[in-house]
Parts: structure tokens; sequence; C-alpha cells
């Protein structure tokens, strides 16, 4: 369960900007679920991000997989020395050297954890952790922290930390996460944290591939009744989907491929790909016509792709991130994907959370709650914040849409009057 995210000095986000999923006593109940842990008693189940093109909407979610991708590789991905890929704010002096910050509260198997990094493009400038177990009270279990004039990190374990502490600390590299690193040497009481963001789904503004569908087809038969239904519920009439897979023809695709990619043409032989087929119905008959996947529309090729996955996020309680969901998508579909997982009918029992950049305002309408939608601005410093809709305090019946649209929230595009272009 995701409770906020923080992000400083990465890319347009210069100063520090916090996002929650905090709800309020204003959110409605079926739109948000009870944690059972005292400091962060209800979380929203769905949050929304508006904003212009360029305002930071994007920027935000590759915060979030930058970070993530830190956590799961830094201490098996590189070599001592080797640089890391940040990315600064640019447009002030001061920041370019400064490191970026990333900060996450989050809740796994019932324990609470505050945990964040710094770090520039030669190592971990900071990480800090605190925990909180179930009826405990919140324990330092982490202070490491550069010192760039003895070129050396302190460090701090809280008394509550249990493990070899020692043999991570030296075996972690100064670009390297100690929470990896010890995760790594069979850390047991760290593992829950990378687990957490091995969990962690981010979709980009291309979707995901239709494999993980037609993977859980061929793997699990009752998933054929489930998608099925998915698929009906966002008005897609199909009777039957099957999964064929054919041969990859390495020759065939040869001359269409990149030199990199020829170097390992090898790797293609035997493989095959898979190829879902739609079930229609025939007028006057029992049989079924098959369509394959890339017959079916824009929008219905992406919705069969994130019927799986969408499946999956709300039968494990995963949280989800997608740039751009409303991409070659209808605003209803868009309203269905959002209320799916905001309105489960198992509501007691689901705990999944979707965070999604939109641009499409129908949700504002009656998919999503006031308390559940952001917005991203720049300044003409280049300097990108989010902001909640709630700070803007809208009137209890104002439409929300109708607000966005004609500026009272600002974020939006700042279009001049059209004027021919000699």
């Amino acid at each position: 369960m995701l409770v906020s995210f923080d992000v400083e000095n990465w890319t347009c986000f210069r100063d520090r900007q916090q996002f929650s999923m905090e709800a309020t006593g204003r959110t409605p109940d079926e739109l948000a679920f009870d944690t059972n842990v005292n400091r962060y008693p209800r979380l929203n189940r769905v949050s929304a991000i508006y904003g212009p093109n360029g305002s930071g909407k994007s920027r935000f979610v590759d915060a979030l997989a930058f970070a993530r991708r830190l956590v799961l590789e830094s201490a098996q991905g590189a070599q001592a020395g080797d640089s890391i890929d940040t990315r600064p704010f640019l447009f002030d002096i001061e920041t370019r050297t400064e490191p970026c910050r990333f900060d996450f509260v989050f809740i796994e198997d019932g324990v609470a954890y505050e945990y964040g990094f710094a770090v520039d493009s030669k190592r971990i400038r900071g990480e800090w952790l605190r925990v909180r177990q179930p009826g405990g009270r919140w324990r330092r279990w982490l202070i490491r922290e550069y010192h760039p004039h003895t070129k050396a990190f302190s460090w701090v374990f809280g008394g509550s930390f249990r493990g070899a502490r020692s043999t991570w600390q030296e075996a972690t590299r100064d670009n390297a996460l100690f929470v990896s690193t010890a995760v790594q040497l069979n850390s047991a009481s760290l593992r829950p944290i990378v687990n957490w963001f091995r969990n962690l789904a981010i979709v980009g503004p291309g979707g995901v591939s239709p494999d993980f569908t037609s993977i859980s087809l061929q793997e699990e038969p009752e998933f054929q009744t489930r998608l099925v239904q998915f698929l009906k519920q966002a008005d897609i009439l199909v009777s039957e989907i099957r999964v064929q897979e054919q041969e990859i023809d390495a020759d065939e695709i040869r001359p269409y491929l990149p030199a990199r990619i020829l170097e390992n043409i090898g790797d293609l032989e035997g493989a095959t790909i898979r190829i879902p087929e739609f079930g229609l119905p025939v007028k006057g008959h029992d049989d079924l016509a098959y369509l394959e996947l890339d017959e079916q529309s824009d929008g219905t090729q992406r919705v069969y792709s994130f019927s799986g996955p969408w499946l999956d996020v709300v039968d494990r309680s995963r949280v989800v991130f997608v740039d751009e969901l409303d991409r070659s998508l209808h605003p209803h579909l868009v309203q269905f994907l959002i209320r799916f997982i905001n309105r489960p009918r198992a509501a007691s029992r689901n705990r999944a959370q979707l965070v999604a950049t939109v641009h499409d305002t129908l949700p504002l309408e009656d998919a999503l709650d006031r308390t559940q939608v952001w917005f991203t601005e720049k300044g003409l410093d280049q300097a990108a914040t989010l902001t909640p809709l709630s700070s803007y305090r809208p009137r209890k019946n104002e439409s929300l849409r109708r607000g966005y649209l004609s500026g009272r929230y600002g974020a939006i595009p700042n279009v001049a009057e059209f004027e021919a272009i000699e």
C-alpha cells in the first residue's frame, strides 16, 4: 500500500513535491480502504494527475521508475565507480550539482516504512529508514550520510535493527543502496522493502505488452471466463479468446532489424510469438469466426493488453502507476478502468491502488472524487509543481470538469487565439 511519495530535484521538479494517497474525512467510504495502521487509517484507491503537456506528469512517473530501479538493481546491476543516471533540475545553477531526493511511505504486511535516499551521478548521498511494527512506535533503523569534506560516509543503526549490520555496511558500494545490498546478502528484516518495490507496477505511455494477458490465458484455464467477462464489461463483445503460437522466421525479419539485434539473431532460432485470436459469433451458425488481435482497433488492443495486468493488480492488491492511461481509449473505457479499481465489488478485501496521468476530463464527472485529483503545472522558471485539487477548496456541488476546463484550478495549456502564420 502506497501512502506517499515525495520527489525533489528531479528533472522539472526543483523543489520538494509531496504526493499522498491518504484519504480525507470527505472521501467516500467505497473509494478508500482501511489499512489497520493507526497513523495512516485510510488510503485512496485511485489518484489521477492532470496537467498540460510538458507540465511534469510523465517526469513524475519517471521519478518513481528511477527510484524503483535503483532499489532493485543497484546492488547487482552495477560495478564500483559506475555512474548513476540521475537527472537533476538544470535551470538553476545551484541544483545542477545537488542530489536528487526520493522519499516513500508505504505499508507492507501490516508494517509501515518511511524510506528514502538522495543520489547524485557518482554515489548515494544519503539513505534513511524508519519502521513501525503493528502496535508499536516508530523506530529509526538507518541513517547513512555522505560527507564531501571527508569523502566518507557516516552510519547510524537503530538498536532495534537486527542482522549482520557491519557485514552489510562493508559490502555496500558508494553507488549502491544499503537496503538493496543487505537483501542481496539475505537480510530478512529488509526484504519486505525490496518486495514492495518489486510488486510496484509502472506502465509507460506505450502501454503494456499483450503477452501478460496471453500467458495468463495459456497457464490458467479459469482465466478465460474472467477475461471474457472483463472485456464484455468494457463493451468488447467476444465469446472466446484463444492463443496460437507461431514460430519466428529469423530470415524473414532479419532485413528489418538493427545491427545491434542482428548480433544476437541466433537467440531467435526456435522462438515463438503468441497471437491472441478473438472468437466472434457467426449469424445463423453455431461456429465462431476468429480475428487476430492486430485486426482489432487500437483501443481494443490496448484494453486486451491492460486486462491481464488489471486483474492481477486487483487480485494481488498491487500498486500500479500508469502514464497516459487515456491514450487510444474512448473516454468511457477510461472511466471503466478507473472504476474497476476505484469501486471494487470485494471492497473489504481489495487494496489495489492506481495512480494515473490523464488528459480526459470525463472521469472528473463521476469516476473520481475531488480528494483523488492532482494537478501538475510548470512556471516560467521551468520548475514544476504538484498540487491536490483539495487545495482549491471546490464547492460541494461544483462541476470539477467545468472548473478544470475553465482554468479555475490552473494546470491547463495557455493556447493563444488562432492567427494565420505567414
